[in-house]
């Protein structure tokens, strides 16, 4: 396998038991080379000092225009061939980037990357399996986007052609933005079919502030949405059913290991029967058990 360099972005502020875990899954990648680039906006949680002391992080604390300019910074310093990023309350699952290394290889036309995901409680316990679909500019644009940030790789001839950069005028969906600007672009963007990553779901997630709506709405039709709502509702029809035929909303038994610290140490989850469908309220009902720590 080739010395790909990763060089994985987190934004972070004032969430340091997330981030420590967040590391710790980036730490567990241990069959490729990558660059952890954590930019830090001067938190106040004891961040910057835990940051100093640690070895094989590139961190940097320094004030930012919010998430997605602390990302673009991070990038600005980056120096992998392969450019991602992970939130920090957000992991990538193990062996995650030797997959996406292997892929690249053997699609080298491709410049974008993203897969499935599991979506997780503030402790690491299954609430859904989203196994996605191939990305449709025409449905991205009029409806949600379907390529979780987390899940997200790009080729660095994206950032040294001018491309890879997010919006920071947004505040909650500059990556549908991206998306959707690199597809109108014509750049190739590929599903890998496969588990990558874990979203963390708490409530306090940008993706649920109630201005995420008018930000999104406002993206959508800077990408040619359409303006009638029962166009809209017959693309998400058609969206609805691919998922359907492509197995996506079909309940699947999963086991997988959730980093619990900076090591990293793991906790193994079993997922029973999940499916894709999930709301807030089942942060407090989830699904799942953690298996003991001798059967790791």
């Amino acid at each position: 396998m080739s010395q790909a360099l990763f060089s994985i972005a987190t934004p972070t502020r004032n969430c340091l038991d997330k981030l420590k875990r967040c590391i710790g899954s980036v730490r567990g990648q241990t069959e490729v080379r990558h660059e952890h680039l954590v930019q830090d906006a001067n938190s106040s949680d004891g961040t910057p000092a835990w940051l100093a002391a640690q070895t094989g992080l590139k961190a940097l604390s320094e004030p930012d225009a919010g998430m997605y300019d602390a990302i673009n910074r991070a990038w600005a310093r980056s120096q992998g061939s392969i450019l991602s990023w992970l939130n920090a309350d957000e992991q990538y699952l193990p062996g995650t980037l030797a997959k996406v290394q292997s892929f690249f290889e053997q699609h080298p036309a491709v410049d974008v990357l993203f897969g499935d995901y599991i979506v997780a409680d503030p402790q690491g316990r299954p609430v859904a399996l989203r196994r996605e679909i191939p990305f449709r500019h025409r449905y991205a644009a009029n409806s949600f986007i379907n390529t979780a940030s987390c899940t997200l790789f790009f080729r660095r001839r994206l950032l040294e052609q001018g491309q890879l950069q997010l919006d920071s005028r947004y505040r909650y969906a500059a990556d549908k933005e991206l998306m959707l600007r690199l597809a109108s672009k014509g750049m190739h963007i590929q599903r890998l079919p496969d588990y990558l990553s874990i979203f963390g779901v708490d409530g306090s997630n940008l993706s649920t502030h109630p201005q995420m709506a008018l930000e999104v709405e406002s993206i959508r039709m800077a990408h040619g949405a359409f303006r009638s709502q029962a166009l809209r509702e017959l693309l998400l029809l058609g969206r609805r059913l691919e998922r359907l035929f492509s197995g996506g909303y079909q309940a699947r038994d999963l086991r997988y290991r959730y980093a619990t610290d900076a090591l990293p140490h793991y906790t193994e989850y079993q997922a029973t029967q999940l499916g894709g469908r999930y709301s807030l309220a089942d942060i407090e009902g989830q699904a799942g058990a953690a298996l003991p720590e001798g059967l790791l």
